[in-house]
């Protein structure tokens, strides 16, 4: 009886871990096909305040314009650009840049996608300056919600990627909802 048990667990065991290594496999194979994939290794540079706008290792042309801490806060400044944060609702809340929109990426409808931006939007012109950002550097919900914008006729998304991150160490103002440990 327990030889059989034994080879019950080895035979349950190999096929689970054969199940890992299929789900793996298929997973990279979605992930190289797809259009918003994932990079496997990223060469991310560090925060600093260096010249010129922080733009990510999966950037593609086409995409919409990056832009730097500078022309973010300028915008901001002169209040000409609707600012859209692209997380989660619990990380808006926890420290944004005051104003923003909240758009979660992750979350976005399947269906009316156009209705749904336009109205989270405030029905701003399709032509009016929107700036998209997340945490920074290592999250990249910034560029995948400013593709969605841009395919929708939003000519002037740009995206911010040093995020609410490199807005805060540069000493400016973060809105916070919550206490959230920082």
């Amino acid at each position: 009886m327990t030889s059989k048990a034994g080879k019950k667990t080895s035979v349950a065991v190999g096929q689970a871990i054969l199940l890992g290594l299929v789900s793996v496999v298929m997973a990279l194979g979605i992930n190289s096909v797809s259009p918003n994939s994932i990079g496997l290794v990223g060469q991310y540079r560090s925060l600093s305040n260096s010249e010129g706008p922080i733009v990510p290792p999966n950037a593609e042309d086409g995409d919409p314009q990056f832009i730097d801490i500078n022309q973010a806060q300028m915008e901001f400044t002169l209040g000409t650009a609707t600012f859209v944060d692209s997380r989660d609702p619990e990380e808006f809340v926890c420290g944004t840049i005051p104003g923003s929109v909240n758009i979660p990426f992750e979350y976005l409808p399947e269906f009316d996608l156009e209705q749904y931006l336009d109205s989270s939007l405030g029905y701003v012109s399709h032509d009016e300056a929107i700036i998209i950002f997340c945490s920074g550097e290592e999250c990249d919900l910034s560029l995948h919600l400013g593709r969605n914008l841009q395919d929708l006729g939003y000519t002037k998304a740009l995206i911010f990627f040093g995020g609410s991150r490199e807005w805060e160490q540069a000493g400016l103002n973060i809105q916070r909802r919550q206490d959230c440990g920082n």
